[in-house]
């Protein structure tokens, strides 16, 4: 397991699940159903800080694992994906690759 902490560029189907993604200049296509789930925000290592009370997005994040491969590699090598969607800014980051 690899750990990153990168901002992506997320593409969605209409049920709002991941397809695809773009990650320093690479495009990757999502080949199987996605899986989501809710977590707890490390908020103990983040450096922004947030205003008291304003919802259950400040503690919680919007967790995806998938399956994908780079469209751009001749090899193209499938990998596991972890992603986090923060409901907050409507941001995507890439969090880890299991390969």
């Amino acid at each position: 397991m690899q750990r990153i902490d990168e901002t992506i560029v997320v593409t969605t189907n209409q049920n709002g699940e991941p397809i695809g993604f773009q990650w320093r200049n690479r495009g990757f296509l999502v080949n199987a159903k996605p899986v989501r789930w809710f977590a707890r925000r490390e908020w103990w290592i983040e450096a922004a800080r947030v205003q008291r009370g304003i919802g259950a997005g400040v503690l919680e994040v919007e967790m995806w694992r998938l399956t994908a491969a780079c469209t751009e590699a001749a090899d193209a090598i499938i990998a596991q994906y972890e992603i986090i969607h923060s409901a907050l800014d409507g941001s995507w980051r890439l969090s880890r690759i299991y390969s």
